[in-house]
């Protein structure tokens, strides 16, 4: 499949959980016939505490969110003015594990009165988003070790040096979605049978719903190991891209 123009987005946060965390940076980087055409980035005052594990991961103190960084509001508007663009266009938006960045973005757009990521979707039906987290996990499904963007660029062989800056990890994640629907198997030195063949050469519009399956099929998964083996009556949502709002969640059941 030839894809001439992917974006990139990437968020860096205060914390791990999309419901709660608020966006520190923001990057939107588009590759065009393999080469970055436009970046563009955004160093956010997120109005809380940075903890200094989030820091340590990002490298931005609360002190310099506080001093040098946007309005949280306003950064807000323009990051999800550009995803929305993109979404518009009918090109593929690429974000490594969608679910959190873009629920976080949801989130935020409902905090500062801007249209929320979920009515964004809905108004474009033919967006389309694509994760290399879900790919690479369907068309590989047995490969052992983790499966952070650090690990699946080492793996298909995408550089990345600054891990953990948005551009940098944005790029990451539309060089990786290249080589997982471009690459063939012996290419990146598989030795074992993969999936590869079922996303190379889809239509982009059949991607994004074979990832929302695929996404859903796996979370049902998990959480049923989970819960088998950790006694644990744990949730892990199946949404995809975005984690519906619960209140959304609570008309629909």
């Amino acid at each position: 499949m030839t894809i001439p123009s992917y974006v990139g987005f990437d968020l860096e946060t205060t914390g791990t959980d999309p419901e709660s965390a608020r966006i520190v940076t923001a990057a939107v980087v588009e590759v065009l016939h393999g080469s970055v055409v436009r970046s563009r980035t955004w160093l956010v005052n997120p109005g809380v505490e940075i903890p200094a594990e989030a820091s340590r991961v990002h490298g931005v103190s609360t002190e310099r969110a506080s001093s040098e960084g946007m309005d949280p509001g306003r950064a807000t508007a323009e990051i999800a003015g550009q995803v929305c663009q993109v979404l518009n266009s009918g090109g593929p938006l690429v974000i490594m594990n969608a679910p959190y960045d873009l629920t976080l973005l949801d989130r935020e757009c409902r905090r500062y009165g801007v249209t929320p990521v979920t009515d964004m979707l809905a108004a474009q039906p033919a967006a389309v988003v694509l994760d290399p987290l879900v790919l690479d996990r369907h068309v590989d499904p047995y490969r052992p070790g983790r499966r952070t963007l650090q690990a699946l660029a080492e793996y298909y062989k995408v550089s990345l040096t600054n891990a953990h800056e948005a551009s940098a990890d944005a790029e990451a994640a539309v060089r990786i979605t290249d080589a997982i629907l471009n690459q063939a198997p012996d290419e990146i030195g598989l030795s074992r049978t993969t999936r590869h063949a079922q996303v190379q050469g889809r239509e982009l519009s059949e991607l994004h719903l074979m990832q929302q399956l695929w996404h859903a099929a796996w979370a049902a998964g998990y959480q049923d190991w989970v819960r088998r083996t950790r006694r644990t009556a744990v949730v892990v949502p199946g949404d995809w891209p975005v984690t519906a709002h619960p209140q959304e969640q609570s008309l629909a059941a």
